[in-house]
């Protein structure tokens, strides 16, 4: 099985996610882009894209980057700063594998917009448990 195809198969089974409407793009060994479509069910009461389908996004993306290879690998930290407001009508949140141990991972998530604005960053530490995802 391919990376993007063992992403594509732990995503379906990540209920929050696919409910939220956040889809895979593209899949690589310690690397990610998810998507999101911006809906009315994504802003908060100040009109702004809420904080939490920004987080899941970007959650979502390391969670498909770090997964990718069949290893079951959980975030442990993540931090999350938000940049700006997007105008735009989808996101992306591009996660990439910086460092690796046997037990703990470093990745850095990106943010962006289809109007290509930087909306969010985020840092993860990830666990990795040891254990396989089922094939």
């Amino acid at each position: 099985m391919t990376p993007k195809e063992k992403a594509l198969k732990i995503l379906s089974a990540d209920r929050f996610a696919v409910s939220s409407g956040i889809e895979l793009t593209e899949a690589a060994a310690g690397y990610a882009v998810c998507s999101l479509r911006i809906t009315e069910n994504h802003f908060n009461a100040g009109g702004a894209v809420q904080g939490g389908a920004i987080f899941t996004l970007a959650d979502t993306a390391f969670a498909m980057a770090a997964n990718n290879q069949g290893n079951l690998t959980v975030s442990v930290s993540n931090s999350i700063s938000y940049l700006k407001g997007t105008k735009g009508h989808t996101l992306y949140a591009t996660a990439k594998l910086k460092s690796a141990s046997k037990r703990l991972s470093n990745y850095e998530v990106e943010v962006t917009d289809n109007l290509d604005q930087l909306i969010a960053t985020m840092t993860v530490t990830g666990y990795i448990t040891g254990k396989q995802h089922s094939e």
